[in-house]
């Protein structure tokens, strides 16, 4: 058979109006005060932007990297290491790792069961339903939504089956959104294992020279995150009707797999697991307390990624029975998604070139855009800010809307000196790990349209209506406790 080279109209069409936009901003002359350099930067930034979440999420990356040395902002050499070779794709490949193991270890099916064992779950169908969206929100509290959602789905496929339900029944349905929503809802709720999460930090730092500890941001996502869950569930108490009959007879433990104790490599894989987040959060807290100890500023010293690269380290060393709790080179060949960490790569990167001070990009929206807002109440921006990541988030890559507005939110605190740019950075990342309604928004969205248990009009209903709950709560709750951290 012959081959010949093609590609889809639609495709290329995409491909080169990107192309033709970074053309465009490489000819137009600068809108002072930004340069030459920022205006070309500008350029590779929006189509990357947009390549990324209508074409590819790898290739564009790359293209970003080769196009980004040629606008002089910097060498090819030091937007590889300020991209590939940042502390971010480190940290986020070892919590990959880190999570895979506890996956493994057989503690994830330990926590399910022993949680939906509990006496209180079974007390009403309600009741059942929203502890499965709590199960799904702990879980992704802790390990990455994809893997999460992907286990809850599944189990819940096996309660539906047990019940005697089919893809026809309402209850499905309902039972599959909160369980979903909840597994989003707990993965924005903390920067454990979550490489969104980390992809905002890494933009305000890329930013401002500054970073935001892990603890900051769990101060602020864990009480939002439980605001939102909460209000999630009045919201489907109060509107959703589903026929919940067939729970008359139900017992948990017939889709609940049988526990034997923890063996040796479980607690082992459990300790390193929980010892590493406690010694991520220790910095945050302890600095409450004594911030100028020694303890502290030793502390301080290490960073994350230290400790993340050690339990990765200790759990390849230690063997049990001649074999040790993970083999790293299997699960790097095997099991770690490369692409996303591209993806994220470059987006951490392009929020610090474009506000690098030799683009004039922070100096433009001194000098052109904070004028715009004057007279206009902070909290008002702030939704603005919140609402439109949200909506992009739900629309387009969450990458792509964390990038983007996270760069322009702490650009705008910054120019502006009335927003708090810490509170506006974890407010933006926080609303880019909430996708409720498109499957192109997030992975889980994507799975949860894709389940056969699964209505789609039901999931607009309800993904709509948590956009508008959001926004308010990431803005009159999240950014005001932002405030204070």
């Amino acid at each position: 058979m012959s081959q010949r080279f093609h590609i889809e109209n639609n495709k290329l069409v995409k491909i080169i109006s990107c192309l033709a936009i970074v053309a465009l901003f490489w000819f137009l002359p600068p809108v002072e005060p930004m340069t030459a350099i920022g205006m070309k930067v500008i350029g590779v930034f929006i189509a990357t932007v947009l390549l990324l979440s209508l074409v590819d999420t790898v290739w564009p990356a790359l293209l970003s990297v080769i196009l980004l040395s040629r606008t002089g902002v910097a060498t090819l050499n030091a937007i590889i290491g300020a991209s590939f070779g940042s502390w971010i794709i480190y940290f986020v490949l070892m919590s990959f790792i880190m999570t895979y193991a506890l996956n493994e270890s057989g503690f994830i099916n330990r926590i399910v069961a022993k949680f939906m064992s509990m006496k209180f779950v079974t007390k009403s169908p309600w009741v059942f339903t929203f502890s499965i969206g709590v199960l799904g929100m702990l879980l992704a509290a802790f390990m990455d939504q994809v893997p999460a959602a992907a286990f809850m789905l599944a189990f819940c496929n096996k309660i539906y089956q047990e019940l005697g339900y089919t893809k026809n029944d309402s209850y499905p349905h309902i039972a599959n959104i909160v369980t979903i929503f909840g597994v989003n809802i707990g993965g924005a709720m903390t920067p454990i294992s979550h490489s969104l999460a980390i992809l905002g930090l890494g933009v305000y730092e890329g930013i401002t020279k500054k970073s935001i500890s892990l603890f900051t941001y769990l101060a602020y996502g864990v009480p939002t995150g439980l605001v939102l869950f909460i209000l999630m569930v009045i919201m489907i108490r109060i509107f959703a009707k589903p026929d919940m009959s067939k729970f008359k007879d139900f017992n948990i433990q017939n889709v609940l797999e049988k526990q034997s104790p923890m063996n040796l490599k479980e607690k082992a894989t459990v300790f390193i697991f929980f010892f590493t987040v406690i010694m991520w959060m220790a910095p945050g807290i302890l600095i409450m307390f004594a911030a100028d100890s020694p303890i502290v500023k030793a502390l301080n010293t290490y960073g994350i990624t230290f400790w993340a690269i050690l339990s990765v380290i200790l759990m390849s060393v230690i063997s049990i029975d001649d074999k040790p709790i993970i083999n790293v080179g299997q699960v790097m060949n095997k099991n770690i998604n490369w692409a996303i960490l591209i993806f994220i790569s470059i987006g951490v990167y392009l929020g610090s070139a474009v506000s690098a001070e030799s683009t004039g990009v922070t100096a433009f929206v001194s000098a052109k855009v904070i004028p715009l807002t004057s007279g206009v109440s902070p909290i008002i921006i702030v939704m603005i800010l919140a609402f439109v990541t949200t909506f992009m988030t739900n629309a387009a890559s969450n990458v792509t809307s964390i990038t983007v507005m996270t760069g322009l939110g702490v650009t705008l605190a910054l120019s502006s000196g009335n927003i708090n740019p810490v509170a506006i950075a974890i407010t933006t990342t926080f609303c880019g790990s909430l996708a409720y309604t498109f499957p192109s928004g997030f992975a889980t969205v994507a799975m949860l349209h894709g389940d056969e248990y699964s209505s789609r009009n039901k999931i607009y209903k309800y993904g709509f209506a948590m956009i508008a709950i959001t926004t308010i709560i990431v803005t009159f709750v999240g950014y005001n406790i932002g405030t204070m951290l």
